[in-house]
């Protein structure tokens, strides 16, 4: 559920120190993705990453959110975190281990939120390019 504790903890940090946020768009992005993520009927996260390549890793990684729920946020900065300095094949055996590590613990519905933008995000690293 949305209102999962351990959620709503990470989602408030987000919201209270900006500097330590990973939102935020590249100018410079090699790999710009949009697209819509919540795994729930009805609903239209918008998640944006902005990401830059070099040598076949991502160098740098932001995001924004829009209409977005807190499982949302929390999936995409999580992410953002994880998968700098990381190739295409390396973000996409990112998974439960690294995402609750960072988390501090568990949550089904940010998982499945952290699992779909981690597919996003391969498929664009893939071309390397904007979807």
């Amino acid at each position: 559920m949305a209102d999962d504790a351990i959620i709503i903890d990470y989602f408030k940090s987000l919201f209270s120190d900006p500097t330590k946020s990973r939102m935020g768009k590249l100018s410079n992005a090699d790999v710009e993705i949009t697209g819509e993520l919540c795994p729930r009927k009805g609903k239209k996260d918008q998640v944006f990453f902005y990401g830059t390549i070099e040598n076949d890793k991502l160098t740098a990684l932001r995001y924004m959110c829009a209409l977005c729920d807190p499982p949302m946020f929390v999936a995409a900065d999580i992410l953002s975190r994880l998968a700098v300095g990381k190739t295409r094949e390396q973000v996409s055996a990112l998974g439960k281990n690294e995402y609750e590590k960072l988390l501090g613990g568990e949550s089904a519905e940010g998982l499945d939120h952290f699992d779909r933008a981690r597919e996003l995000l391969v498929l664009g690293m893939m071309g390397q390019k904007k979807i």
